[in-house]
């Protein structure tokens, strides 16, 4: 009995939608990033006020 073997692509990606999927993904982190670093001064803010809450509350305990 004899048997032909066919190849079979696995995938049609092209380079230039590899390409482009890699630049997306890269572009969506940036952006994921920048929104997160904006939250950055308020979370520096909160944790100036909770100190100094945490400090004056400490004086009033040893008082």
């Amino acid at each position: 009995m004899k048997t032909a073997t066919q190849t079979i692509p696995l995938s049609n990606i092209t380079s230039e939608r590899l390409v482009k999927r890699a630049a997306l993904s890269t572009f969506r982190a940036l952006r994921a990033i920048g929104n997160q670093s904006k939250k950055v001064p308020a979370l520096i803010a909160q944790a100036g006020t909770d100190i100094q809450s945490a400090w004056q509350e400490s004086a009033r305990q040893n008082a």
